[in-house]
């Protein structure tokens, strides 16, 4: 290895006369993104750097812009490469989209996989990770890059303000179930926190078994207000005699505030979720793709397969959207050795996590699917094998979405091989009607038959005689 191979030049020192006969059929600008701090390789069209560039973002971007044109005015044709991480390299992507300057992406996990193979170190820092960028674009093809649409922008800023709504109200919601488990264990026999909301005005009211206790009637009747009546009566009196009852450690002051802060929180960020949702819904609804998806994983999933990866229709094949979202296999083995399949986990956790919970309901509102769910995790106990099979529901689903997509409806019997399921019904309808047919069959004999007598029942003292 050369030395000064990693040497950076400051983009206002630099000079591009000395470079231009190494670059005669095109070149290559690799951009290594940070927050402030840019790296640059300037390389040949087979990915070979000859030079790195370093600037600062942005106060030396229009520098580097400049640098850019004057490539493209020597008909270089550059082609700028970059990782799709974060948002911190989208401003240096829209100039040079608006410029005329074709943009393309490098996956960061192959950036990962060649360090070593750049220098035999497996080490990785700015300059090596540009030169590593334009060694890449040169090997292999890359994925171009295109503006996001303006609706596939407005659903994703309602995902970003989804996102910490639904974080904090879960975490608080464990802290109240903390407090609840030590201060009231038995509210939780009568009401699910994480599922109902009547709770909400009756804790933010009394907040404690004590308070609750102290004022038996009145906390009964916020109860039944806030339940709007579907609380059964007999529910509310059970609720309320326990926190008379209660085993729980009596609770102070400051631990009453603390409950209180978490109801507020809890409240005051449900209402605020509830309205994302419904913003969410009516987006949702104005997209035809959107729409057919939402009738199959609802407007929230729907929403977030199209603002973190695109449109199914963009993809060419199922698979190809089944491994955007991370749910394609990947197996490790060796020898004799057979690794476990598991998913890649590529992409946005976020999707995953949608339809991770979309394949739930369906396992609630599906037979087929319920069926299909229970034999595939009958065959151990164990909880990953449980876990495997929802996974499989998901891979699945993510391959139907994309014929829904396309203007096919969803058929959960195209999904799942149902024959067997049918042949196991067919045969116990014909088990069934048989048993009933020789019932019939045994009843005149049975009526014509003399009746049995019983056998008397003997004494201990005459068994023992």
């Amino acid at each position: 290895m050369k030395k000064r191979t990693y040497s950076t030049v400051d983009v206002e020192q630099f000079e591009l006369l000395p470079i231009l006969q190494l670059l005669t059929v095109g070149c290559i600008v690799a951009v290594d993104v940070a927050k402030t701090k840019f790296v640059a390789a300037i390389a040949t069209a087979a990915g070979q750097a000859v030079r790195l560039v370093r600037f600062e973002h942005p106060r030396q971007t229009l520098l580097f812009l400049g640098l850019i044109e004057a490539l493209c005015k020597e008909k270089l044709e550059p082609r700028v490469v970059m990782e799709p991480t974060g948002t911190y390299g989208d401003a240096l992507r829209y100039q040079c989209h608006q410029r005329g300057v074709a943009v393309h992406m490098v996956s960061p996990k192959h950036t990962h996989d060649i360090a070593e193979v750049i220098d035999g170190v497996p080490s990785m820092h700015d300059p090596k990770a540009a030169r590593a960028l334009a060694f890449l674009a040169g090997m292999r093809p890359t994925k171009a890059w295109k503006p996001d649409s303006e609706a596939k922008r407005n659903v994703r800023a309602l995902l970003d303000q989804r996102a910490p709504l639904a974080k904090t109200i879960a975490l608080h919601h464990g802290h109240l179930e903390g407090m609840l488990a030590r201060h009231w264990p038995e509210l939780g026999l009568f009401i699910d926190v994480r599922e109902q909301r009547s709770w909400m005005p009756f804790l933010l009211k009394y907040p404690g078994p004590c308070a609750v206790a102290a004022n038996r009637e009145a906390a009964a009747e916020i109860l039944h207000n806030a339940s709007r009546a579907r609380l059964a009566p007999q529910r509310i009196t059970k609720i309320v005699d326990s926190a008379r009852t209660t085993v729980g450690v009596p609770m102070t002051e400051g631990e009453q505030a603390r409950l209180r802060f978490s109801v507020v929180h809890i409240a005051s960020e449900t209402a605020e979720l509830d309205a994302v949702d419904k913003k969410i819904a009516a987006l949702v609804s104005k997209d035809e793709v959107m729409s057919r998806l939402a009738a199959v994983v609802g407007p929230v999933c729907a929403a977030s397969i199209m603002g973190q990866i695109g449109s199914p229709r963009d993809f060419e094949t199922p698979r190809a959207l089944e491994k955007a979202m991370g749910l394609n296999l990947k197996e490790r083995s060796s020898g004799k050795k057979k690794g476990q399949l598991s998913i890649t986990k590529r992409g946005a956790p976020e999707v995953r996590q949608m339809l991770y919970l979309a394949a739930l309901r369906l396992l609630q509102t599906n037979e087929i699917v319920e069926w299909w769910y229970l034999r595939r995790s009958s065959h151990s106990g164990r909880q990953p094998v449980k876990l495997k099979a929802v996974v499989a529901v998901m891979r699945k689903l993510a391959r139907a979405l994309w014929h829904v997509a396309r203007g096919e409806d969803f058929d959960i019997t195209k999904l799942f091989d149902v024959r067997q399921r049918n042949i196991k019904s067919l045969s116990n309808e014909d088990n069934a009607a048989s048993r009933a047919e020789e019932q019939k069959k045994r009843l005149p004999f049975m009526h014509r038959s003399a009746p049995q007598e019983q056998p008397k029942k003997r004494s201990i003292a005459q068994q023992t005689a």
